[in-house]
C-alpha cells in the first residue's frame, strides 16, 4: 500500500511543476449532524479553487489515501505544526486549507484558514455565516478568494526563453532570474549578411495586474558594437505557461516574437 502510494505521489509531483499547490482538507465539526455537510462544503471549496490558474489543487482521492496511510485522526486537528509539515510533505503541497463548521441558533458558521506548510504559519482566514445552501454557494467565491489572497503567486516568467520571428532573422535567448536580473543574447544579421552575436545583461519585471512585461539590457559584441534594448509591452503566457508572444518596437519598426521556454 505504501509503495503504491509513493508511486502515485511521485507521478503527481512530476506534473505539478512550479505552481503553488494547495490541499483542501475535510472540514471538521463538533456536531454529529453536520458531518455530511462538512464534507460537501470542503468539496465545493475545492471545486471553486480549481478555476484559479495560479494554483494546483491536490486531488481529494490522494488526500484521502495520504491520511489513511498516516492513520491520521481528524479529532487531533490540523493546527499542530508537525502535523501540517508531515501532511504537506506527503502531499507535496505548499499550503493546506483547514476549516470548521458549527451550528449556532439555526445558523451555520464556516471558518477556514490557509496554513503555510514550511513554517506552519497561518497566511489568511475566512469566515461566513449562512442559513441555507443557496447562501453558502453565493458567498463561496468571496470566501475562497480570501483564503488564497495572500498565497505568493509563482513567477512563471523566470527561466530561459528562446524567441524568433518570421518577420526578421533575429533570434533571442533571454534568461530571466528570480531577482529580476536578466541576461540577453541576440543573433542578428548585419548589413553585409553576416550573423552577429550580441550579449549583455540588464533587468526585467512583470506586473501581474496589468500583464506588462518590461526588459532593459545593454548588449555588446567582441568588436565593441553596442545595442540597447528597452521593451515595454503586454505579455501573457499560454495555458501551459511554456510560451508567449511579444511585440517588440525597434525604432520605427515593430515585429512579433514567439518565445518558448527551454529551461
Amino acid at each position: 500500500m505504501k509503495k503504491l502510494l509513493s508511486v502515485m505521489v511521485a507521478a503527481f509531483v512530476a506534473f505539478m511543476a512550479s505552481a503553488q499547490t494547495i490541499a483542501v482538507l475535510g472540514f471538521e465539526s463538533d456536531s454529529f449532524n453536520l458531518e455530511s455537510r462538512t464534507a460537501t462544503m470542503s468539496d465545493l471549496l475545492t471545486d471553486e479553487l480549481v478555476s484559479n490558474e495560479d494554483l494546483i489543487i491536490v486531488e481529494r482521492r490522494l488526500i484521502g489515501k495520504v491520511l489513511e496511510e498516516m492513520d491520521f485522526q481528524q479529532t487531533t486537528g490540523y493546527t499542530d505544526a508537525a502535523t501540517v509539515k508531515n501532511l504537506g510533505k506527503m502531499l507535496n503541497a505548499d499550503c493546506i486549507i483547514a476549516g470548521n463548521v458549527n451550528m449556532t441558533g439555526g445558523k451555520m458558521t464556516v471558518t477556514a484558514r490557509t496554513i503555510d506548510v514550511e513554517t506552519a504559519r497561518i497566511l489568511s482566514n475566512a469566515n461566513m455565516t449562512c442559513v441555507s445552501w443557496n447562501e453558502f454557494n453565493r458567498k463561496l467565491p468571496d470566501f475562497a478568494k480570501k483564503l488564497v489572497a495572500k498565497i505568493p503567486v509563482p513567477n512563471y516568467f523566470a527561466g530561459t526563453w528562446e524567441g524568433s520571428s518570421s518577420e526578421t532573422d533575429d533570434t533571442y535567448e533571454i534568461v530571466l532570474a528570480e531577482n529580476n536580473k536578466c541576461t540577453v543574447t541576440l543573433w542578428t544579421v548585419d548589413e553585409f549578411g553576416e550573423t552577429m552575436e550580441l550579449s549583455g545583461s540588464g533587468s526585467w519585471s512583470y506586473d501581474t495586474s496589468t500583464n506588462m512585461f518590461r526588459l532593459d539590457a545593454r548588449l555588446t559584441t567582441d568588436l565593441g558594437t553596442v545595442k540597447k534594448i528597452s521593451w515595454r509591452n503586454f505579455a501573457k503566457l499560454d495555458k501551459s505557461r511554456e510560451s508567449f508572444n511579444y511585440v517588440i518596437r525597434d525604432g520605427k519598426n515593430q515585429y512579433r516574437l514567439n518565445f518558448a521556454k527551454t529551461e
